[in-house]
C-alpha cells in the first residue's frame, strides 16, 4: 500500500516513529488483514528536499491488529456508557472543521 503526502520524509519518519498514533497506513492495513497476502506500507513524500522518498511503515500488519483491537476496546467501553475520549493534537486540530466532533476546544491545557 502507498499513501502519498505532500511535505518531507522528515515528518513522515517522526508520524512513524510513533506507529500507533499514525492509523491513516493501518486502516488500509487493516482492510486487507484477511486477504492472505504480505502486507508492505509506505508513505510517498513528493516534497522532500531529496526528491520523491518512501518512508516504510514496518509491521504494519501488526499495528493494524492492535488497532481493531483498540477500537474494540473502545466500543465495548461506549456501550457500557463510558464517554468516548477526544481525539486529535497538534497544529492540524487548528484547521480542522470537526473540532466540535472531538471536543478539542474543551481539553484541559
Amino acid at each position: 500500500m502507498i499513501d502519498y503526502k505532500t511535505g518531507g520524509s522528515v515528518a513522515l519518519k517522526q508520524r512513524l516513529a510513533r506507529p500507533l498514533e499514525d492509523t491513516q497506513l493501518m486502516v488500509y492495513a487493516a482492510l486487507m488483514l484477511d486477504a492472505d497476502v504480505p502486507l508492505r506500507a509506505r508513505y510517498l513524500a513528493l516534497d522532500d528536499a531529496a526528491g520523491i522518498t518512501a518512508v516504510e511503515h514496518s509491521n504494519v500488519e501488526h499495528s493494524a491488529a492492535l488497532m481493531i483491537d483498540g477500537l474494540g476496546e473502545d466500543l465495548l467501553s461506549a456501550f457500557a456508557g463510558a464517554p468516548l475520549p477526544a481525539l486529535g493534537e497538534g497544529k492540524v486540530c487548528d484547521y480542522c472543521a470537526a473540532r466540535g466532533l472531538c471536543r478539542r476546544d474543551w481539553w484541559n491545557d
